[in-house]
């Protein structure tokens, strides 16, 4: 059998829709499992002994109508008797709907006619400890496969020589304390808290618990990140220069942390693979009930604006919500969060 995995979106839901070829793999052992994501999302993937081939492409290039025509011809080549399509846009019904696939699994929405052979209800709550992210997902899989039990986590795949260069990119730390990685920024400012609010909240760990602190970020967001660290006390607890240049590099970092405090993102759920202690802060137009997975684990912590102000949400649509990220992000200071923080510190012994 031969199965592609469309997942056309970003780090966190590709890491995510592993579970599917994760699964599968070990129900259908000769199957060839082909999964097509954005470029910039594929390390995640890298070395996952139940993925035989990844398909890279550019985000900007697939929405491109020649790009996309020649792709979905590539996939008809390819003659693939499943897709399964865990987002459902309209470059993924269109590769879906033109592969001429006997199976075409996706989710129960408007799509283009006769895209989906077999079209799986979303679920209106989580029925499960592990999310609603993950539970859509495995509703996904159940359809192929609804007698194995299903291994929910997703997992990340480094090699041993991977570890090690992990391991050499935080010599500088000081060994005798544990290493915190801190999501300074969320992928976009509506993902991302305010500059003084991040700084207070470094402060805070600085001057309460004795652990080496390093920030996750790309090379292109320093200028965003030296506005924040003007903020924050000099300590030999922060290094600021010791950050992945890739997203690989960030990957075999994460590997050898001790827990990851961030805004929610791809770099939580890299985290939460590795079996991290994270403490998630939740931009207030992400919906906190589908994408807190592993909540049950209890290294795993978040925090919403919903949660300390409830009322700010009646009536809102989530269009309405991201419009005001910015108001209200301000509303959810730091009094909000740092006690949050203190308990989830030691917890976890930090």
């Amino acid at each position: 059998m031969k199965i592609l995995i469309i997942q056309n979106k970003r780090i966190g839901d590709v890491l995510l829709a592993s579970i599917i070829p994760n699964n599968l793999k070990k129900k259908y052992p000769n199957s060839v499992i082909f999964f097509l994501c954005y470029d910039y999302a594929a390390p995640v993937l890298e070395n996952n002994p139940n993925i035989d081939h990844i398909i890279a492409v550019k985000e900007k290039e697939l929405k491109q109508i020649k790009n996309l025509i020649s792709t979905a011809f590539y996939i008809k080549d390819e003659k693939f008797d499943v897709i399964i399509d865990p987002y459902v846009k309209f470059q993924s019904q269109f590769l879906s709907l033109f592969s001429n696939a006997k199976k075409r699994i996706s989710y129960q929405k408007k799509t283009l006619p006769l895209a989906y052979t077999h079209k799986i209800p979303i679920l209106e709550e989580q029925d499960s400890p592990f999310g609603k992210a993950i539970d859509d997902r495995i509703n996904l899989i159940k359809c192929l496969d609804g007698e194995t039990e299903i291994e929910a986590a997703p997992k990340l795949f480094l090699t041993e020589e991977e570890k090690n260069e992990g391991a050499s990119i935080l010599a500088p730390l000081n060994k005798n304390r544990k290493t915190i990685m801190f999501g300074i920024l969320g992928s976009d400012a509506s993902k991302s808290l305010p500059v003084s609010y991040t700084a207070e909240i470094i402060n805070y760990l600085i001057d309460n618990y004795d652990v080496n602190i390093i920030f996750n970020y790309i090379p292109s967001q320093r200028p965003s990140v030296d506005k924040i660290l003007a903020e924050v006390k000099t300590s030999d607890k922060i290094y600021p220069d010791i950050f992945g240049k890739s997203l690989r590099d960030f990957i075999k970092i994460v590997y050898h942390c001790d827990g990851m405090i961030a805004n929610e993102g791809g770099s939580i759920h890299i985290a939460k693979a590795f079996k991290k202690a994270t403490f998630t802060i939740f931009s207030p137009y992400i919906v906190k009930e589908f994408w807190a997975t592993f909540e049950n684990e209890p290294q795993n912590q978040s925090i919403h604006l919903k949660d300390v102000k409830p009322e700010l949400f009646a009536g809102k649509s989530k269009k309405e919500l991201y419009k005001q990220s910015s108001s209200l992000y301000h509303e959810f200071t730091p009094d909000y969060i740092l006690p949050q923080i203190n308990e989830f510190m030691k917890k976890n012994s930090f």
